[in-house]
């Protein structure tokens, strides 16, 4: 194999007119083996148009081989060529030993393209022909998994594990169980089977599904020891911080929910999404300062992240500060202003600031969205009284009356 290897050479020193005069003597002069070798070589390393031609080459001396067309297939899919793929799949002969091979690699195509019946149909016909090959009851469990159907796919994964086998192409089995039984709502079986992955290997995936799972299962410190596990393991695993404090504040502490949080926008300053829930948390446990320092980093990031700017407005009104309510809701692009809660919101502050034309805009704008909410109906009703038009006012506390009949001021002020 001395062309193929100082082929490899060649390319390892990054040699490439070298490496490219050892191949065409590997296409001249190398046999059929040193010519194979290279091809899966050439491949791995993604020099396709190279490992196409040497199996061209062989094909052309083996044209009925089925693993030479299964390994041209492959090529052929990598360049994205899928017609010439199935080409070279559909000539692989039924009774060749690489026939089962052909019909997984048929079945990822079709999967590709959408063709789901076509897909299950080659893999159970590799199963028949087979049926307990492990790498086909995965290549089931995969499909099974992927198109939501979890009892099936637990099923196929099971076939494997009954085999003897825990790992296939660098996926845990226990693990695949655990996502398709978690997926289902099964999250206490679901938790041991990532409880058996972790023994096998305990890797950032896996406890993160355990630690997400704990958290469904409302199995708070078993999520919390998941979750710290993986942080110690990879703290830019920004997606872990959510649900870490989360289930912080769910085992009751709160202090340590908003850490977790503020670790993990230490990773991930631009998450905007973050910084909104790290506001809620502050603001829920009566930090208000801290709550709108969070929700207005949000804003920063993101001038329309309208989540933000009404949580921003809830403290701003509880603290009676219009002016601040006014200069926010102002200096956004008025076009993306269509949260309904913005209209409302803005139009106490006007009011309370005695802008009373801007202040009918917004109620008017905000009506048909609470038309059936009482509190908003009383609000704008007597504001409309005090801004002088009774009629619309009347009309308007008529609909509040019909929510709260019970309200003695305006059934006093309509003269009940």
């Amino acid at each position: 194999m001395k062309f193929a290897e100082q082929m490899l050479a060649a390319l390892e020193q990054e040699n490439l007119p070298e490496a490219q005069k050892y191949f065409k003597q590997a296409l001249q002069d190398g046999t059929d083996e040193e010519q194979y070798w290279l091809a899966e070589q050439l491949m791995q390393l993604g020099f396709l148009e190279e490992a196409e031609d040497l199996y061209e080459l062989l094909l052309a001396k083996y044209k009925d081989e089925g693993e030479l067309l299964v390994r041209a297939a492959e090529v052929a899919i990598e360049k994205d060529d899928i017609e010439t793929a199935m080409e070279y799949l559909e000539q692989v002969n039924t009774q060749d030993e690489a026939y089962p091979e052909s019909l997984l690699v048929l079945a990822d195509l079709y999967q590709m393209q959408g063709l789901f019946e076509v897909t299950e149909a080659k893999l159970q016909q590799a199963k028949n022909l087979l049926p307990n090959e492990a790498v086909i009851d995965f290549a089931l469990g995969e499909f099974y998994l992927s198109t939501a159907r979890f009892a099936s796919a637990v099923q196929s994964y099971q076939a494997v594990l009954d085999v003897g086998v825990t790992e296939i192409a660098g996926s845990q089995i226990f693990e695949r169980i655990a996502e398709s039984l978690a997926s289902s709502g099964s999250f206490e079986e679901a938790i041991s089977y990532y409880e058996k992955a972790i023994a096998e290997q305990e890797d950032v995936n896996t406890l993160f599904g355990l630690g997400l799972t704990s958290f469904q299962a409302r199995d708070y410190t078993k999520a919390i020891s998941a979750l710290e596990r993986l942080k110690e393991h990879d703290p830019g695993f920004t997606t872990l911080y959510t649900y870490l404090a989360k289930s912080y504040e769910e085992n009751g502490e709160p202090d340590k929910a908003l850490e977790a949080l503020v670790d993990g926008l230490k990773q991930d300053e631009f998450n905007k999404e973050m910084f909104l829930e790290a506001g809620k948390l502050a603001w829920k446990n009566d930090r208000a300062a801290d709550a709108e320092h969070y929700f207005r980093q949000a804003i920063a990031l993101d001038p329309e992240f309208i989540d933000a700017i009404l949580e921003v407005n809830k403290i701003l009104l509880k603290k009676d500060d219009h002016e601040g309510i006014v200069e926010l809701v102002e200096s956004l692009e008025r076009e993306i202003v269509t949260e309904p809660q913005i209209f409302w919101d803005v139009s106490v502050a006007y009011q309370e600031l005695d802008i009373y034309n801007k202040a009918k805009e917004n109620y008017e704008l905000a009506h048909p969205h609470f038309s059936e909410n009482a509190t908003f109906l009383k609000e704008y009703g007597l504001f409309l009284r005090e801004d002088g038009d009774i009629a619309k006012s009347e009309e308007v506390l008529a609909m509040y009356l019909t929510l709260e009949p019970g309200d003695e001021e305006i059934l006093s002020l309509l003269g009940y």
